[in-house]
């Protein structure tokens, strides 16, 4: 075929991938295979089981392209699949946050950089799974309110308010002391003062 993927949209693989070509779909695990496990990783205790479980994304993708809607983005659809084969093995065995070496390992393999910095990352992977998951969907993947919505099943508003609870609960491991507590936002009675979502 005349065309060259690495230049093409992610719907554009999607129905090439669906119609049977080989190469559009090793083009769209190139794309997504990093970030995947990235987005797991937060969630395992090993970096392998991580691994796994995006295969098994990538699995369930392969099955069911016949299935995919254009109408709908490539890199949500993703995601949701990552989501809930990672929600299934965290059913089947409660996970052990990764290690902080694993971590470091894993981030310096990766092509782009943390956008708030380790520090913040590191308290995010120790927060509740769904609290790492909205934040890391909004910040570290860019996503929309609305494609995370449709990645974890909840209303926008279910994930606005969880977001900002989300962010309330890191700002509040950040800010543990009282001195750094007027510097985050807090007044004397705890309360947060944080950015509304859109």
């Amino acid at each position: 075929m005349d065309y060259k993927l690495d230049t093409i949209t992610d719907e554009e693989l999607a129905q090439l991938a669906a119609e049977g070509d080989r190469a559009a779909f090793d083009e769209i695990v190139r794309r997504y295979c990093r970030p995947l496990v990235q987005f797991v990783a937060g969630r395992t205790a090993v970096f392998q089981d991580a691994e796994d479980i995006v295969q098994e994304t990538f699995l369930r993708y392969y099955r069911n392209i016949g299935s995919f809607d254009n109408h709908y983005s490539l890199k949500s659809w993703l995601y949701t699949i990552a989501y809930r084969t990672c929600v299934s093995a965290y059913r089947k065995k409660r996970p052990i946050p990764l290690s902080q070496e694993a971590i470091r390992q894993m981030s310096d393999t990766s092509t782009k950089a943390e956008p708030t910095g380790d520090g913040i990352w590191s308290l995010v992977r120790d927060m509740k799974p769904e609290d790492h998951t909205v934040l890391w969907l909004r910040y570290k993947q860019d996503m929309d309110i609305d494609e995370i919505a449709k990645i974890m099943k909840k209303t926008e508003t279910s994930v606005r308010v969880h977001l900002h609870r989300a962010r309330n609960r890191l700002a509040k491991r950040i800010c543990v002391s009282p001195e750094s507590a007027s510097v985050c936002g807090y007044d004397l009675n705890g309360e947060v003062f944080i950015e509304r979502t859109e």
